[in-house]
């Protein structure tokens, strides 16, 4: 079976999407062919099965002559190989694109998108695919039929669980980019004055991905050094070995994102037994169901004061017991392993051998 798949990056270095990459190796397991079209190519080592072509993002091309590239790929694409079904991963224009396309072949589309936000692009890309699928509902929050929840895509292999030595650092983490939608602006806030007899530390893992974002990060590193340079560490862009070592010894992830859906690096931070604590909603939703409702915050000043408090006052013992329990969530519902699973079996339910639910 043949998939044609669309997507915004592959690109192994790219400071969000790199993992994107991580998806396509696991599908090109389950099918015998995949060609990607994307907005925009980097380094990449794919499997012998996958083929890549970008519409010319990084090469400076405008948007009208990337529309008609898109067509050109696409249809060249048609006229070389059968596909027999279509994945549009977290690119709503694209599924729009195709639309015509699907219509005159009779190709199924299934789109992925988690993510808060609802723009006008998404609503319109919703009424033209055929199935959705998103990690949790947090993360498509279109009122839909078509929608399927089939969790996070974490590297369950890479993120492990490990022991945590004891130290007189109460570490802090949070991971992602540094953008005003992150919150780290917020906790860097909250830290301010808070425990002056406890040595704690705060490392901040992530880069700026636009203009903006380098703006808001300048500004970011500015806070913080009011708050002294041993307190508060920027590490830029780490590899995901990278940082799982930091998560083995931290004592606590903080995440006060506020795009609506499930952060995979939180998930990733729970599948190693780090405890995590987060203002996000998909992530309330889970630690309400599944009993650790406390690490579920506001995301002020206050409320996170409170929150790290908790973390701080307990003995290890008791911080493995909760990292324990969000490990197991992560790796029962989150793993990228199954989370392809589910996807191939809707995916295969709508290519054209198969019938249509």
């Amino acid at each position: 079976m043949n998939l044609l798949m669309f997507n915004l990056a592959v690109d192994d270095e790219h400071v969000t999407l790199a993992f994107g990459s991580r998806w396509i190796e696991a599908l090109a397991k389950r099918f015998d062919h995949i060609d990607v079209v994307t907005m925009t190519t980097g380094r990449h080592a794919l499997p012998a099965n996958v083929e890549v072509w970008s519409v010319g993002r990084e090469r400076g091309y405008p948007e009208w002559l990337r529309a008609l590239r898109f067509y050109w790929l696409v249809a060249g694409i048609l006229r070389r190989r059968r596909i027999d079904v279509v994945f549009t991963h977290m690119i709503p224009v694209f599924a729009a694109l195709f639309w015509p396309v699907a219509k005159l072949t009779g190709l199924k589309n299934v789109m992925w998108y988690a993510h808060g936000a609802t723009p006008p692009m998404l609503r319109l890309a919703h009424r033209l695919v055929d199935r959705v699928v998103s990690s949790t509902p947090q993360g498509f929050r279109l009122p839909s039929a078509k929608a399927d929840f089939i969790g996070q895509g974490i590297d369950a292999d890479c993120f492990l669980p490990a022991a945590r030595t004891p130290s007189e650092v109460f570490e802090i983490v949070t991971v992602g980019r540094l953008a005003p939608s992150k919150g780290i602006d917020r906790l860097i806030d909250a830290l301010s004055g808070w425990r002056e007899e406890l040595p704690w530390r705060l490392t901040v893992v992530g880069d700026a991905t636009s203009e903006s974002e380098a703006r808001h990060a300048a500004d970011l590193r500015q806070k913080a050094r009011t708050l002294g340079t041993e307190r508060v560490v920027f590490t830029g862009r780490l590899d995901p070995d990278e940082i799982v070592p930091l998560l083995a010894r931290s004592d606590v992830f903080v995440n006060l994102s506020a795009t609506g859906s499930l952060d995979k690096a939180m998930v990733e931070a729970m599948a190693t037994g780090c405890p995590v604590i987060s203002c996000n909603d998909a992530f309330r939703a889970i630690a309400v169901a599944e009993g650790f409702a406390d690490c579920a915050i506001a995301g002020d000043a206050a409320s996170i004061r409170a929150a790290l408090d908790r973390i701080a006052a307990m003995d290890a013992r008791e911080r493995a017991d909760l990292g324990a329990r969000q490990e197991e969530i992560a790796r029962r519902d989150h793993t990228l392993d199954g989370l392809i699973r589910r996807l191939h079996d809707i995916l295969t339910a709508y290519a054209k051998k198969g019938v249509s639910p």
